[in-house]
């Protein structure tokens, strides 16, 4: 987190900060209304990342529409909360990442479960309304790390859905005419990418005061902004793991997806091999 120095305290339009959380970057250096500038302007990026996501969707099925445009609700929730350190946006930011992850666990287990019947999306939903209430009137550490310990949970629920599911369909795969190592593909550069993220998440959240640039006891001459790289790194490996769940779902569903480059640079999936997109 920022240390409280003069570096860090300046004023700015949105002044004084209400948010349980002040990240390693000087506030309001590059713009008197931005607090945050280059976590800001990183955070377009989540944006961009879910739009493209839903325009190159395979298919019309509602719950990846949800999956990708989650995604983009996340990135103008973070660019509210960064441009403002206001807990209010803070809120905007931090509750569409648990809703799109809950949108994710919910492929998942019925990719690897079956359908669950009416009682799981309304458990699901309890859980939801009862994480957003607790969230939004809680603050400070108690806010924070609730937060946290929410998200997290649900990324290791993904991450093990998703694994062992990648074991089961193995013997499916090899029996396809042209075996397909994309799950593989996918799952490498999900948790790649996101455990990179996490890595520089945890410096600029811990060791700030020896990364920011200005302080004292900084080791660098320069902020590098590991928190804005954090959003380009760890929204990467959602889009990964989102494309992962998508390419399961319809191997379950006996389809034969298939990951090419669109434009020779964005990963996306084709669900028939003409290209054609599948409702």
């Amino acid at each position: 987190m920022a240390p409280t120095t003069a570096s860090f305290d300046q004023v700015g339009y949105w002044s004084p900060n209400t948010a349980s959380v002040d990240w390693c970057e000087n506030n309001y250096v590059v713009s008197y209304y931005i607090a945050e500038f280059w976590n800001t302007i990183s955070s377009l990026f989540i944006v961009a990342l879910g739009e493209l996501g839903l325009y190159l969707c395979p298919t019309k099925e509602k719950r990846f529409k949800v999956a990708f445009r989650t995604i983009s609700v996340v990135g103008i929730g973070s660019t509210l909360f960064h441009g403002t350190l206001r807990h209010k946006m803070q809120l905007l930011d931090e509750l569409p990442m648990i809703y799109a992850a809950t949108a994710l666990l919910f492929i998942c287990t019925e990719s690897k479960y079956g359908p669950q019947g009416r009682w799981f999306p309304v458990s699901l939903a309890t859980w939801l309304a009862l994480t957003t209430i607790f969230v939004s009137i809680t603050g400070g550490k108690v806010q924070f790390y609730t937060f946290q310990a929410s998200f997290g949970i649900l990324q290791l629920a993904i991450i093990f859905l998703t694994t062992t599911l990648h074991q089961r369909q193995k013997s499916i795969i090899k029996t396809w005419n042209t075996p397909s190592t994309a799950s593989a593909w996918l799952i490498k550069r999900a948790l790649g990418v996101y455990a990179f993220a996490v890595t520089i998440w945890l410096i600029d959240l811990h060791l700030c005061e020896f990364v920011n640039g200005v302080g004292p006891n900084s080791v660098l001459k320069w902020n590098p902004q590991f928190h804005a790289w954090w959003h380009v790194f760890s929204i990467s490996g959602v889009y990964f793991t989102t494309l992962l769940v998508t390419f399961q779902h319809y191997v379950e569903k006996g389809l034969k997806p298939k990951v090419y480059l669109w434009k020779g640079f964005a990963p996306a999936l084709t669900l028939e091999s003409n290209l054609k997109k599948v409702n």
